[in-house]
């Protein structure tokens, strides 16, 4: 015999369960809750997302940005001077150079400090890493660190490289050294101390020396920074 019941056969918990979609359950829900919502269910999917389109964005811009071309690099070792002041000199040597901006650029990496055992050693190994990797066109450093570079032949014989004008104009600047193959005294570099960047900044004890690494691929743009570093002596020369 059938259950009596109060309730009709058209009762709503008799009719068939309609699922509600996402659109409706967000619509029907307050606010905070439909971003609670939204976080719990959708997290995962948004974080795959915008990694997706980050990456993207990333191989179109590597592809569409062109490489910026280093054409002169100097490493300063236990530098005196304030590194903004380097930013000024790149900026000026850059326009005397007349690089494009967009895709060439001057480095010059003060940032070579030995002061401890530990510190000698590992900047050192980065230094000579990046010589012999041929990216060091210049490097700039007290004597007693140059004598190394310039007696074991890293350095380049000056008197080869430099135009007769230039090489003149700074004879009672230069720095004479042997090497391991070569007894025989020869210029391996420049006394900074009338540079119009190390004229302020003279350690008479150690004092600083520029030297153009043997493997430089951009003899030019080394000697046109030393014309740029000299240029206050050089044209009072030729006056």
């Amino acid at each position: 015999m059938p259950k009596q019941t109060t309730l009709g056969d058209n009762a709503e918990i008799y009719q068939p369960r309609k699922e509600l979609t996402e659109k409706e359950k967000l619509r029907d829900m307050p606010f905070k809750k439909r971003v609670a919502y939204l976080w719990e269910y959708y997290r995962l999917h948004a974080f795959i997302a915008i990694a997706a389109i980050a990456f993207v964005s990333y191989i179109i811009y590597g592809i569409v940005t062109p490489d910026v071309v280093t054409k002169f690099y100097a490493a300063i070792v236990n530098s005196p001077i304030d590194p903004k002041e380097f930013d000024t000199v790149k900026t000026d040597f850059e326009k005397q150079l007349q690089l494009d901006p967009k895709t060439e650029d001057v480095m010059l990496n003060s940032n070579f400090y030995f002061q401890s055992p530990e510190d000698n050693m590992q900047m050192q190994q980065a230094l000579v890493t990046y010589i012999a990797t041929g990216q060091v066109d210049v490097i700039i450093a007290p004597e007693s660190y140059i004598q190394n570079y310039a007696s074991k032949g890293f350095l380049c014989k000056l008197s080869d490289q430099l135009p007769t004008d230039l090489y003149s104009s700074l004879t009672n600047d230069f720095y004479l050294s042997s090497t391991e193959d070569d007894p025989e005294k020869n210029v391996y570099g420049i006394y900074m101390k009338n540079s119009d960047l190390y004229k302020n900044h003279d350690n008479s004890k150690d004092p600083y020396v520029l030297g153009i690494l043997a493997n430089t691929k951009h003899t030019d743009n080394s000697i046109e920074f030393i014309h740029y570093l000299f240029k206050s002596q050089i044209n009072g020369q030729t006056k």
